[in-house]
């Protein structure tokens, strides 16, 4: 009777105690908390993960910012960007005397990217596509001038007799939109290279104007003139070479700058350096 009785309480306590251990087993192990190992993966149990596999930085390859300057994005992303300001010498290409513009009394101050979008087709090509302004002073000051006559026909002519010149010069103001190859050549230098839409700013008569000043007889004379007669779409060929912030460019256009029927015929000849990027 006392082994009967035996075998029975064992039947009905030991599948009890089973469970009650394997539950016990199952609660340790939810209550172990995720660790990471040194390399930076999370161990759960037997199941591992890259946290790296996680991080999706640029989804579809595009990654809209604003770096300061020329920052390189990975291949195949598109950025927004700004660069800096420039200031050079500008030259009439092509004038006929007695029009006497030189590039060294003759400035010219650009900012010609003043908000791009720029496409990386890796870190050492891209292509960008910009917005800009271009501002140019073609500036006499021997014995002649600019003048427009009645028939809005821009002459160059000399001072009234007796009279001390000062300067004379042709101020344009356009707006520009580059298409520019940028190479990126390692260690900080970069080569820059494409060409320019210049839009000439119609509406407002005062972003190409004449202005002349000189002393006749003790006295100081200031003439303007505004809404002068030019091309009201040319193209510029720009290439610049830069180290990190610090660029030089040069600027050509085969085009004239005054529309002819109205002015004198000459094209354009610039060079100067870029401060913070071309």
């Amino acid at each position: 009777m006392r082994l009967v009785a035996g075998a029975i309480l064992a039947t009905l306590f030991l599948p009890l105690g089973a469970e009650n251990e394997n539950r016990e087993n199952q609660s340790a192990t939810n209550g172990l908390k995720p660790e990471l190992n040194s390399s930076g993966d999370l161990l759960t149990g037997s199941r591992r993960t890259d946290l790296s596999d996680d991080i999706d930085r640029h989804p579809g390859g595009f990654d809209f910012s604003i770096p300061l300057g020329k920052k390189r994005h990975s291949k195949g992303s598109t950025d927004l960007f700004m660069s800096g300001v420039g200031i050079g010498f500008v030259s009439a290409v092509g004038q006929k005397a007695p029009m006497d513009v030189t590039m060294g009394r003759s400035l010219e101050i650009n900012w010609t990217e003043a908000i791009g979008l720029r496409y990386n087709f890796n870190r050492r090509n891209s292509l960008e596509l910009a917005m800009g302004f271009l501002w140019r002073n073609y500036r006499m000051t021997h014995q002649y001038r600019f003048q427009q006559d009645a028939a809005e026909v821009l002459g160059v002519v000399p001072y009234p007799a007796g009279a001390v010149p000062k300067f004379s010069r042709l101020h344009i103001f356009q707006m520009t939109f580059p298409l520019m190859y940028d190479l990126n050549l390692k260690h900080g230098w970069h080569f820059v290279v494409g060409p320019e839409l210049a839009v000439n700013c119609g509406h407002n008569s005062h972003t190409r104007t004449i202005k002349t000043r000189y002393s006749l007889d003790g006295e100081k004379y200031k003439e303007k003139t505004t809404d002068l007669r030019i091309n009201p779409v040319t193209v510029n060929l720009v290439a610049s070479v830069r180290f990190k912030f610090i660029g030089l460019y040069l600027r050509y256009s085969p085009c004239n700058v005054l529309d002819t029927n109205f002015g004198p015929k000459f094209q354009s000849l610039s060079a100067g350096f870029t401060l913070w990027g071309f």
